[in-house]
């Protein structure tokens, strides 16, 4: 069980990894074609800045459970420190079990966002809102995911051993 639960976390460590990356480089590129535009033709793509903000979002997104899978994101360490080394391992799945409930929220309240205003378009790009705005359900549920996978490979992994990408 834990050699599938580690195959599943490093083939979405390798995807959200990869979406991350390309919404980055979509967005460098994106920028730099509208700067370019606008110095040498006097204009630039109009809907660029929004589509830009929009691939800002889902790389968040995408960069966020990228981070949660592999332990790098933002942590209290001094809570961590204050605790005896027995405990880390529980403690460590009470906040994965916690940002699987954030997750979840999230997913919901997104869910709920959209069907009160997914119907509206965007005045830039002329796509419907809902499109970018699901970025917060993938979000949501790569986050509960991840956090999933994370609690089940710390339980699933001896208590001497760490987990690793």
């Amino acid at each position: 069980m834990s050699h599938l639960l580690a195959r599943l976390q490093r083939g979405l460590i390798l995807f959200n990894a990869g979406l991350a990356g390309l919404a980055m480089i979509l967005i460098f590129l994106l920028v730099a074609g509208n700067a370019f535009a606008r110095y040498t033709y006097g204009g630039s793509i109009s809907w660029g800045e929004d589509t830009a903000i929009y691939l800002m979002i889902y790389g968040l997104m995408f960069g966020m459970a990228w981070a949660y899978l592999q332990d790098k994101h933002i942590g209290f360490d001094l809570i961590r420190r204050l605790l005896p080394a027995r405990w880390l391992r529980w403690q460590a799945i009470v906040i994965d079990l916690v940002v699987m409930a954030v997750g979840i929220a999230l997913v919901v309240s997104a869910i709920e966002f959209i069907d009160s205003r997914g119907s509206r378009t965007s005045a830039s790009t002329g796509m419907p809102m809902w499109l970018y705005q699901a970025s917060m359900v993938l979000g949501g549920g790569l986050l509960s995911l991840s956090a999933l996978i994370m609690g089940a490979l710390r339980l699933t992994t001896p208590a001497d051993q760490e987990v690793a990408p």
